[in-house]
């Protein structure tokens, strides 16, 4: 198992993942359920070679296996962690703008 298809398979634990090279670079990413369904993405060498893209593309991944099982996950889970900076920092900054 190579690094990428690790990294992957540590993100989504609950699924059999598979890799697949593609000719620009980027992979082909199957994810297999316990039941048998089975989940196709096509990550770009942009989206594996960005940190940025590749949490938008795992979170989005994830927004979509939730909406399959009919699941809404936890709104923060599906943010980026630079998103959630900016709205932790600015929740605190109204929170203190109220006590004053």
């Amino acid at each position: 198992m190579d690094l990428i298809q690790e990294k992957f398979a540590s993100v989504f634990s609950a699924y059999d993942v598979t890799t697949q090279a593609r000719p620009d670079g980027g992979i082909l990413l199957t994810l297999r359920a316990a039941d048998g369904t089975q989940t196709q993405r096509s990550i770009s060498y942009a989206q594996l070679h960005s940190a940025e893209q590749l949490s938008w593309a795992i979170s989005a991944i994830r927004r979509d296996l939730a909406g399959q099982a009919s699941e809404l996950p936890v709104i923060s889970n599906l943010q980026s962690p630079r998103w959630r900076s900016l709205s932790h920092q600015a929740e605190e900054s109204l929170q203190r703008s109220c006590r004053q």
